[in-house]
């Protein structure tokens, strides 16, 4: 199975193996985007399938919401601070991630991404918790 990245035009990128997935996944996170920063949602999944995974990232922030899709699951390992905006779609919609939610550093989400590529199984370096702050 290949797990691809995709951007918020819905572009998608394999990511074949360890290198790929991290080389790739610097690429898009430093990205500027056209509201002027950073902040974006990146999706992975099989290439032929639906997403698995959303990161919701701001390299600039030094934060990310990382959710596991298949359980509703969201990982931490950072206390929350502030919300974080991100470029949701490509007509300019913005989104903004409760600080609740974006509590993951981007180098954990890196390892993450890296991980998933590998084995095509929810990571197991990060910690995910089970209830959606706010609910």
């Amino acid at each position: 199975m290949t797990i691809v990245m995709r951007d918020y035009h819905g572009h998608q990128e394999p990511l074949a193996d360890a290198a790929a997935a991290g080389k790739c996944f610097d690429e898009q996170v430093s990205a500027i985007m056209p509201h002027g920063a950073c902040g974006q949602v990146i999706w992975f999944g099989p290439a032929d399938a639906a997403a698995r995974m959303r990161v919701d990232i701001d390299i600039e922030a030094g934060r990310a919401a990382m959710r596991w899709l298949d359980d509703g699951t969201y990982a931490v390992d950072l206390d929350p601070v502030g919300p974080i905006t991100v470029m949701e779609s490509p007509d300019g919609g913005l989104a903004t991630v409760p600080a609740e939610l974006a509590r993951v550093q981007p180098e954990t989400v890196r390892h993450a991404v890296i991980e998933y590529a590998t084995t095509g199984q929810r990571p197991s370096s990060v910690n995910w918790h089970r209830t959606t702050p706010g609910t």
